[in-house]
């Protein structure tokens, strides 16, 4: 039986706090502010490390977290150390969300909070990509952190069924709790009902997978550079996408082709929709161009080296031929790849709807600030019991 978690006590404040520390922590974070915002009346803190303001070279991060903050009657409290965090939790009790938890030293910034919180706090670690770090692990994410990764959380929140879920280790399956992605709470961005004419290639050269294996890096962009040429000479353009953890052509000032636009901003404010394609490495963003609806083509090194198993089914491709003909079979054969993501999408086993994911996070969290220790959104491995505090309870819904 699992260990009882703290509660808030008799004269706290209740209060939901989120952790952001690396800049996608605002992307897994940001829907469940909004959530907080209109399920409870709990006090909001966010909680933002030094790391975060010197990972945001060009200050757009920051400008969104004082927008949401705004949008929501949120607090902002900075911190460089746990000592400093913890001040902000003092005299109060509730939760406190992290989107980049876990025992491995990149996460210390989050995870010396964890440890350092006052007992009347419930610590949730989400998941916070499709592969992820003590969730779903590839071989090359193996190969770099082991196999042995833990958190400080009370609550663990996976997108997927445990069986899904090969990498979590014995010791934390009691703390799941089966939610489906955050992401997909964001609300609407008001994009324009335009569609653009170029492609989505996304590059996310900092990850280990790119690496660990092999130094996949270039192979990819010498890739993209023929690809674009090849657009070029058609007179077309294609949009490259940086990811925000690595920022790899902005850090080292990669010289882009004249017919490359290049989109940074945040993944809550891209139309993934208005795209003709999309192409990326192996990485979460795969999964976000799937939910659009746009086809979707997964890059894999030529030689066949790098682990990529987690996307089987999609349309898999490696050299410039293969770039181009997936182009041309966007065209004339799109329901092919289309129906190959849907089936992708059945085989995951996980919740993508978001009136279903928002149902789960609110009873989550309001139960968890009622004093229940497991709200109906339960351990994956045993029974969802719906909680006698939450019996009758109409929750705010959003759209299918």
């Amino acid at each position: 039986m699992a260990a009882a978690l703290p509660q808030a006590r008799a004269g706290d404040r209740k209060r939901v706090v989120f952790l952001l520390n690396l800049l996608q922590d605002l992307n897994i974070v940001r829907g469940l502010v909004y959530l907080t915002a209109r399920e409870t009346d709990a006090d909001i803190l966010l909680v933002v490390s030094h790391g975060f303001l010197k990972r945001d070279r060009l200050n757009g991060w920051q400008s969104e977290v004082a927008v949401l903050a705004a949008d929501t009657n949120a607090s902002i409290f900075l911190y460089g150390s746990p000592t400093e965090a913890t001040a902000a939790l003092k005299g109060g009790a509730g939760i406190i969300f992290a989107g980049s938890e876990s025992s491995l030293l990149a996460h210390w910034e989050t995870s010396d909070v964890f440890r350092a919180a006052p007992p009347g706090y419930v610590r949730v670690t989400l998941q916070h990509g499709i592969e992820c770090i003590g969730f779903l692990q590839s071989r090359e994410h193996v190969m770099s952190h082991g196999r042995n990764v833990s958190f400080g959380a009370d609550i663990v929140c996976g997108w997927m069924e445990l069986p899904a879920l090969t990498s979590m280790v014995a010791s934390e399956r009691a703390k799941l709790v089966v939610t489906g992605p955050p992401t997909l709470l964001q609300p609407p961005g008001g994009f324009p009902a335009e569609t653009q004419t170029t492609g989505l290639v996304c590059e996310n050269m900092h990850s280990v997978r790119l690496r660990a294996s092999g130094d996949h890096k270039a192979a990819f962009m010498d890739i993209f550079f023929a690809f674009a040429a090849a657009l070029a000479a058609r007179g077309e353009g294609v949009t490259l996408r940086p990811h925000p953890g690595g920022q790899y052509v902005l850090k080292n000032n990669v010289a882009l082709p004249a017919n490359v636009e290049l989109n940074n901003r945040p993944i809550f404010d891209v139309n993934l929709k208005a795209y003709r394609f999309g192409i990326s490495a192996p990485s979460t963003i795969v999964l976000d161009m799937v939910l659009a609806g746009i086809p979707v083509g997964v890059w894999r090194d030529p030689a066949g080296v790098m682990d990529a198993s987690t996307y089987d089914g999609l349309t898999a491709i490696s050299t410039l031929d293969d770039w181009l003909a997936f182009e041309r079979d966007i065209v004339l054969r799109p329901d092919m790849i289309l129906e190959r993501q849907r089936l992708f999408l059945e085989r995951l086993r996980m919740p993508i709807k978001p009136a279903e994911i928002y149902n789960r996070f609110a009873r989550l969290i309001v139960g968890l600030l009622s004093g229940v220790k497991r709200a109906s959104a339960a351990p994956a491995d045993g029974p969802k019991p719906r909680p006698a505090a939450l019996s009758g309870e109409k929750l705010m819904q959003v759209p299918a």
